[in-house]
């Protein structure tokens, strides 16, 4: 695993996901309140080399149980959000700060039944500086640095994540296969999708270049017919490569 690192602040991100960031930092803290341990932002925005704003990915870590009038605070804070520039694609996590502060995968406080199966590859990240705080403490005064094992296991939810999602997500599951693959190469979770695809241009059979190029079409927004076909025959062929370096892992 990387060092540990100091996180990032709002300043040390990119200026496009700057006010982003700061909005969903102002609508968090509002709607959470007092109850509101830790806001940390982190994902795609935190690597140089991503490419336009991304998604953005946070974890909101309460200090108690979360009353209905605070839930329907945040509810309202997430419609809010889905109209500012940069917040149209919210991916966050609300858990307590009793299990952030154990190695097993959280439960989502407001969505019963939802476990956040990413939680040693989250914490990886935070710990290696890929974390934006927006509220409270650093992680590293939280959460526990995650074994090789739990990473391990957490790249095992990450493949069966995608191996699932819809042909529409084609890119998605290929530009993940490939940060799995990085990751397994490299014995370090803390990969980009962007900086995954660069490495696996470099490194996987020629043959599947033309998709990873495609997959990072669609997220530039640039895609056409043409991407989509080759995203649908290449998936099943990089997928599989993940998948053989996780059981040999």
């Amino acid at each position: 695993m990387s060092l540990r690192r100091a996180a990032l602040t709002v300043d040390d991100l990119p200026a496009r996901a700057r006010s982003a960031a700061t909005a969903l930092a102002s609508e968090m803290v509002t709607a959470l309140g007092g109850g509101l341990n830790a806001l940390y932002l982190y994902g795609a925005v935190t690597f140089p080399e991503t490419e336009g704003t991304g998604d953005l990915d946070y974890h909101a870590i309460m200090s108690g149980p979360v009353p209905d009038p605070v839930w329907a605070a945040y509810e309202a804070a997430c419609v809010r959000l889905a109209s500012v520039s940069g917040c149209d694609d919210l991916d966050g996590w609300v858990i307590s700060l009793d299990e952030a502060r154990g190695s097993e995968p959280p439960l989502h406080l407001l969505r019963p039944g939802l476990r956040d199966n990413a939680w040693a590859l989250h914490r990886a990240h935070w710990l290696a500086g890929h974390c934006v705080v927006l509220h409270g403490p650093d992680p590293a005064a939280i959460v526990p640095a995650p074994s090789w094992a739990e990473q391990r296991a957490g790249l095992e939810a990450e493949l069966a994540f995608l191996l699932a999602v819809p042909a529409e997500d084609d890119a998605f599951a290929v530009l993940n296969s490939c940060r799995i693959l990085r990751s397994l190469a490299e014995r370090n979770v803390v990969q980009s999708k962007f900086g995954s695809a660069a490495w696996a241009l470099g490194r996987l059979p020629a043959e599947l270049g033309p998709a990873i190029d495609a997959a990072l079409s669609v997220y530039r927004g640039t895609s056409t017919a043409a991407d989509t076909e080759v995203l649908a025959t290449a998936r099943p062929v990089i997928e599989a490569l993940a998948t053989q370096s996780l059981s040999g892992a």
